[in-house]
């Protein structure tokens, strides 16, 4: 039984949640980091979460597992962190250079995404990288606190081997923003930092704590608009793409936040600030669905809203960069898949259970489908803090919340809950299935998305 009293299920073994992960383009290698990061919430996860260490896996295990990589669409990502795995600073691993060549290998056409603090990267590494063609996320974090937010020894050593990427390996740039740590000082001179280095884009990460972690009380209550603020202004000053994650997204307008130099969106004259309303005639859902739109087709003809409508052609290929960056929202086919399977229908009672980020995408959404649900965002009582993400949102949590929602109104004829909560097998971070759910309220239950 769970802490609250919830039947548990059996715990998967580690060699299913490997094949899960890489069966998503996720090659897990290993759980030792050369880092001490001060946001690390491996410390302060509750002690009923299911969370597992894999050490340092095999050679030979990884080579006998790449296969499980085939049918993963996108690029094959090492280094990045999975909901039930520690995973560690990759270049940890003695192997790592075999390993990239055993995918290299098997993969020739697939791009490969490395995640790194950039703590171990090398002349050596960084030449093998270049020839691999690998592209690396670089969790900088910080340029003039290293030691006291990442634990790093020698800093000077760290931040010319990041530097020495330029014109070398193409790569993007990561800050978990702190300022209350850091001051914003910091946060300026890290992106100006890797805009210098030849970074693509810089993400600002928006501290998500758990009650249990120490930074928790610290953080000031504004932190979040705060970075977000930050990333709007740095994005301008900067000239690089800047960009809050999680954002602020409180519908689905395809708003152009930045627009690359020397890009077909530059050349054709789109701003940030533009609405992209229609992609050579056809109609926009969402900012991915724009995007999408103009990264497939050629020469496509924005339509945008700028003191009127305006329209853009973008002189570009088939399957290729527009140039514009956006905010990342609903893919209309994986949001027409959700719909299919959430039982939202006209003249139905369903009640959307869902994450805080994404309650107002949900219900932009229906409404320009014409349709209708009661949608509720969940607190996560399991970690408190201020965790927000469905993905880490348990049965307890919808329970609570379910709970709220029937006060004031009659039970719902149906309830859905975001898939991205439950393992494959239906179980939640504190292993509790979801089908819990409908024994303590007696009402259906369907996951979806």
């Amino acid at each position: 039984m769970s802490p609250k009293g919830l039947p548990k299920t059996d715990t998967p073994s580690i060699e299913a949640l490997l094949y899960e992960a890489q069966k998503r383009g996720i090659l897990p290698i290993t759980s030792e980091c050369t880092a001490r990061c001060a946001f690390c919430s491996n410390r302060y996860n509750p002690p009923s979460c299911e969370v597992l260490n894999i050490g340092r896996r095999s050679l030979d295990e990884i080579k006998e597992s790449l296969p499980w990589l085939q049918g993963a669409p996108g690029a094959i990502v090492i280094g990045e962190s999975v909901t039930r795995i520690n995973e560690g600073e990759p270049l940890c691993h003695p192997d790592f250079l075999k390993i990239v060549r055993l995918v290299r290998e098997a993969y020739p056409g697939r791009a490969i995404k490395v995640t790194t603090n950039g703590m171990l990267l090398t002349p050596e590494v960084v030449s093998f990288l270049s020839e691999a063609g690998v592209t690396l996320t670089v969790s900088l974090n910080s340029v003039s606190k290293r030691e006291i937010i990442m634990g790093d020894r020698d800093p000077e050593k760290t931040l010319a081997s990041i530097a020495s990427l330029k014109g070398k390996v193409e790569f993007d740039g990561s800050i978990v923003a702190l300022p209350f740590l850091t001051g914003r000082l910091d946060i300026r001179q890290s992106v100006r930092f890797l805009k210098e280095s030849g970074a693509t884009t810089v993400r600002l990460l928006l501290p998500g704590f758990s009650a249990r972690h120490p930074l928790y009380k610290t953080m000031p209550k504004d932190t979040w608009e705060e970075v977000r603020a930050m990333a709007t202004e740095l994005s301008a000053r900067e000239r690089i793409p800047v960009l809050a994650d999680p954002p602020a997204l409180n519908g689905l307008d395809a708003r152009v936040e930045f627009v690359l130099p020397n890009s077909p969106a530059a050349r054709a004259g789109i701003r940030p600030g533009d609405l992209v309303v229609k992609v050579s005639g056809k109609d926009v859902f969402s900012r991915k669905d724009a995007f999408q739109k103009a990264y497939e087709m050629e020469n496509p003809v924005l339509t945008v809203l700028r003191e009127g409508l305006i329209e853009y052609r973008l002189p570009k290929k088939r399957s290729s960069s527009p140039g514009f960056v956006m905010y990342d929202d609903l893919d209309p086919r994986e949001y027409l898949s959700w719909e299919r399977v959430s039982g939202v229908a006209k003249g139905r009672d369903v009640l959307v259970l869902t994450s805080k980020p994404a309650k107002k995408l949900i219900e932009t959404a229906l409404e320009r489908r014409g349709l209708e649900a009661r949608i509720v965002a969940v607190r996560s009582y399991f970690f408190g803090g201020n965790i927000c993400v469905a993905g880490l949102l348990t049965v307890r949590d919808f329970l609570a919340a379910y709970r709220r929602a029937v006060q004031s109104r009659s039970e719902p004829s149906l309830v859905t809950l975001p898939a991205r909560a439950f393992d494959p097998w239906g179980r939640d971070l504190e292993g509790v299935h979801y089908r819990v759910f409908s024994q303590e309220t007696g009402v259906p239950v369907i996951l979806a998305g």
